[in-house]
Order: structure tokens, then C-alpha cells, then sequence
């Protein structure tokens, strides 16, 4: 979840639990945002910002607040929402829709399940030398590098053994075949004026300038953001496997 004080700081454990800093702490009852919430203690792990998580009557944490180290009266209110792409840019208005194979041909479905397709990274390595795209809140905080093979045009998520490749960032090449999807393959559908857009158009437009070669940390990154709920699951990492290309680009049915 991105800070609303500082944009480019990212919060990581927003589960739902309780955290350690306000167990058998007596918390007050605030309004925020017009919810009536409780407020613990100022967490002191942060330093970008004072910090204070929120509750509802469950004791199960709903949000934070967050006032401005210069000034506490300049404080900001982020709350978790139903979607992990709602929450992670603060948009209520995302909405999950139906699994991600309700929009592909039966033939792409047919081959998820014969060949395992099981994280949303292994899919998206099969789709970069078509017009579809994958975008998952892990891959929002942290752009994928796309190998290219100067030799055979093969593209992958890793470095391809054999092969002299040039390095990418992700690209967007068709935004009626973006899709945002959670570890499930469960789709997101963006509210109008979200902020999805912009930051895959700067993201597009800087695809490419080559990215440093960094292919293990960048994986490491993606895997931590993805292991803090309610970020995607656990399990989410990116896969060190080199899979041959489909025959065809992948097409959206109209």
C-alpha cells in the first residue's frame, strides 16, 4: 500500500491482524473518513511518517493514519479495500470480476491446465511476444525486465542461457489486452480515474531505456512485496524457467 504522504513508499505488513506495538494497548475511538475506528499507539517502526494503525470493532486492522513529521496536523488516511489493487494505490472503486479464463479462448485454458500455468509470472512469460499482458500489484511496485535474445527473438522473465539478450523493462503494447489480476488469476476491473493508467504509461514510456542488470534481486523485491498480506500469496515468486513461446500470440475473444 502506497503512502499518500510519500508516494514512493510502499507499506508491506497490512494484514489484517493486530500488530505487535498495540496488543494490551487501550485504544481511543476516532472518526476517520466518517467510520468510527480505533486508533493505536504510534508505530515506531516507521520514520517517514508517524504512523498509527486502525481498528474496527473486531480489532482487525482496517487502515492507518499517517501525520507528516513537520507538521501533525497534515495527516492522511489509507484504508484496505476488497481489491489488492485498490489497496495498494488507495482506490476504492476497483472491483474483482471473474477469472481471468473467462476472457481467453478455450484453447489458451485448455493449455493452462495441461502445461500447469500456475502463477500469473508463468502466463505472463508466455504472452511477451504478444499483445497481452499480465499486471499483477507486485509487478506495479516493481516492473518486470524482459530478456530478448538478439539471436532467436526469444523473450523471457530470465536470462536466457545460450543466448546474447538485450534487457527491457515490461512493455503495454495494447491496453484493451491489459490485465489485472491477484496470485488466483482473479480479475480487477480499475475505476475510471484511476491512477493505474498513468503509471503504466510512464512505465511505457520509458520500456526502452535498458534497465540495470539485476535479474535476482529484482525477483527477490518481487517475492517480499508479495509475501506481506494482503499482497498475493506467499507462494507468488518468479519461476526460473525458460518456456518456449506459443505458436501465435495470444488473443482477448471480442
Amino acid at each position: 500500500m502506497f503512502s499518500r504522504l510519500h508516494p514512493e513508499f510502499l507499506y508491506t505488513n497490512i494484514s489484517s491482524d493486530i500488530t505487535e506495538n498495540d496488543l494490551d494497548v487501550v485504544a481511543d475511538t476516532w472518526m476517520m473518513d466518517g467510520q468510527e475506528v480505533y486508533r493505536g499507539t504510534r508505530d515506531p517502526s516507521y520514520d517517514h511518517a508517524d504512523v498509527y494503525w486502525l481498528y474496527n470493532d473486531s480489532l482487525e486492522r482496517v487502515g492507518c493514519a499517517e501525520h507528516s513529521l513537520a507538521d501533525h496536523a497534515d495527516m492522511r488516511v489509507l484504508w484496505f479495500h476488497d481489491s489488492e489493487f485498490g489497496t495498494l494505490l488507495q482506490e476504492p472503486g476497483w472491483t474483482e470480476q471473474d477469472e481471468l479464463w473467462s476472457k481467453l479462448p478455450r484453447h489458451v485454458f485448455d493449455r493452462y491446465v495441461n502445461e500447469e500455468w500456475t502463477t500469473p509470472e508463468r502466463f505472463l512469460e508466455l504472452c511477451l511476444c504478444g499483445p497481452v499482458r499480465i499486471v499483477t500489484p507486485s509487478m506495479l511496485v516493481l516492473r518486470p525486465i524482459i530478456y530478448t535474445c538478439t539471436e532467436c527473438g526469444r523473450k523471457s522473465l530470465r536470462q536466457l542461457p545460450g543466448c546474447k539478450s538485450v534487457l527491457q523493462y515490461l512493455d503495454f503494447p495494447d491496453k484493451e489486452k491489459i490485465f489485472f489480476v491477484d496470485f488466483d488469476f482473479k480479475l480487477h476491473h480499475p475505476p475510471v480515474d484511476s491512477s493505474v493508467w498513468s503509471r503504466l504509461q510512464r512505465h511505457d514510456d520509458d520500456s526502452s531505456q535498458e534497465p540495470v542488470e539485476q535479474p535476482v534481486e529484482q525477483q527477490q523485491s518481487v517475492a517480499q512485496v508479495s509475501q506481506e498480506e494482503p499482497m498475493e500469496s506467499q507462494h507468488t515468486q518468479m519461476l526460473p524457467l525458460v518456456l518456449p513461446p506459443l505458436d501465435l500470440p495470444l488473443e482477448v475473444e471480442p
